[in-house]
């Protein structure tokens, strides 16, 4: 089977195209014939050696998955061959074959391709589950037509929250007032954070969601409101977000972390409140696609951020 891995960590050339003999599922696993495979920020971080897990070489990325089941180990009674289906994994998914858990293997709706059925593996209960770290009135997102920010822009106004969208340039800016945003922004403008606390009447966001970092989260603390929460799930720009947190004081304001990785209990719940939404209508799945042949571009675009929506593999 045709599969991408590096021997080595590096920048994107060395994601290798290569044949690999095909997986088989043991018990309680299934092999999918995969038909897209998700790019995650993730993705990236292990291919540059950056992750904080060390990992065997050579290694094949990708932990999410869609396509068809093509076997089944034993025991496997909650899926069937021949069954479209959605799934996370360990590793393996950038593959024509890759195994999975059939306990995180879910059937695909008739309605829902396989492309946009990996913005709902990590990025859409990313989503859901930054939201429900409180209850705001009104939020900032950064990286607002991402693959996490686009979801999370819609999902807030599902919920009947004010939302202010945060991007790095005008075209973008578009993009997120089409996916609902109450106002948008753009880092190149120096006064981003004043345009923020402007659509807020001057009081600030009750939220921020920082998958940014660097100077951009910095900047970011100062559009929050008395009593505001940030919440730190990423760092595309590869730097921190920097603090310190004597300036938290005078506002009674919090910093705080999240990862959906904590709350793998969870992601089916919450990935069942985003197909509610997509079914009524309520949500849009932004895709960019990429053959597989095209690994080294797809990841060097999201890398750099060239993308909107969730990056995609296809088979």
């Amino acid at each position: 089977m045709k599969a991408v891995q590096f021997i080595e960590h590096g920048e994107a050339d060395v994601l290798q195209l290569v044949d690999l003999p095909m997986p088989r599922p043991e018990a309680g696993e299934v092999l999918i014939k995969v038909a897209a495979a998700g790019v995650n920020y993730a993705d990236i971080w292990q291919r540059k050696g950056t992750s904080p897990r060390p990992l065997p070489l050579p290694y094949v990325p990708g932990y999410e998955v869609a396509g068809t089941i093509e076997s089944t180990g034993d025991g496997v009674t909650s899926v069937s061959v021949g069954q479209r289906v959605m799934a996370w994994l360990p590793s393996g998914g950038y593959a024509e074959y890759a195994v999975a858990p059939a306990a995180q293997t879910i059937p695909l709706p008739a309605e829902l391709s396989e492309a946009e059925a990996t913005a709902l593996l990590s990025q859409g209960p990313t989503a859901v589950g930054l939201l429900n770290t409180g209850n705001y009135a009104s939020v900032l997102v950064l990286a607002a037509t991402g693959g996490v920010g686009s979801l999370l822009v819609q999902v807030a106004k599902n919920r009947g929250m004010r939302v202010i969208a945060a991007v790095g340039s005008a075209t973008k800016k578009t993009a997120a007032l089409a996916n609902g945003a109450d106002a948008a922004v753009t880092y190149a403008d120096t006064d981003w954070v004043q345009q923020v606390r402007t659509a807020t009447d001057g009081w600030g966001v009750a939220a921020s969601f920082d998958a940014v970092g660097g100077e951009v989260g910095a900047q970011a603390l100062q559009a929050l409101s008395p009593g505001g929460t940030a919440v730190i799930y990423g760092a595309a720009s590869g730097e921190p977000t920097r603090l310190e947190a004597q300036q938290l004081m005078q506002q009674a304001q919090a910093v705080r972390g999240y990862s959906v990785f904590a709350e793998m209990s969870k992601i089916r719940q919450y990935t069942d409140e985003l197909l509610d939404y997509y079914k009524a209508g309520k949500l849009k799945l932004v895709v960019q696609m990429y053959p597989i042949s095209a690994v080294q571009t797809a990841q060097h675009d999201l890398e750099f951020r060239r993308t909107q929506g969730k990056v995609v593999l296809l088979f």
